[in-house]
């Protein structure tokens, strides 16, 4: 038999399967959630070069892109959800 010192961490009983715990990161940004998105890397690739031609974030195009798309649906803009200005 194992003792707990020996146990790997990832083997469970089927009984309990391993849940893994979701990142949190409120205490650094409260009010803040993150949002993984997964880009081809020629779409990265572009992203990440425009950003640096213009001196700009990534960040910030991918917001800007939301807010089109919101715009677009006729949804609230970004503005108005988080009640700052541009």
């Amino acid at each position: 038999m194992l003792s707990s010192t020996n146990r790997s961490p990832a083997v469970e009983s089927d009984d309990h399967p391993r849940r893994e715990k979701p990142r949190v990161v409120s205490g650094k940004r409260p009010g803040i959630r993150q949002q993984t998105a997964y880009l081809p890397e020629a779409v990265y690739q572009q992203l990440r070069k425009l950003a640096y031609e213009e001196e700009a974030k990534m960040h910030d195009y991918l917001m800007h892109g939301l807010d089109l798309v919101f715009k677009e649906k006729g949804l609230k803009a970004i503005d108005e959800l988080t009640g700052r200005e541009g």
